[in-house]
């Protein structure tokens, strides 16, 4: 499911998205990806203090 709404965002964009599965949907991909992403700066910044010290 998720593989299939992130082949609309790559084709036809978040517009695309939107028109296809409604913007809930989109919401939802959007909130996954920024949470995705701040998981990750959280653990690069986490190693980056720990090298620090």
């Amino acid at each position: 499911m998720l593989k299939k709404y992130r082949t609309i965002v790559k084709e036809e964009g978040w517009k695309g998205l939107i028109r296809k599965e409604g913007w809930k949907v989109g919401v939802l991909l959007f909130m996954f990806f920024l949470v995705k992403g701040l998981i990750w700066l959280a653990v690069f910044y986490g190693l980056f203090e720990l090298i620090a010290e």
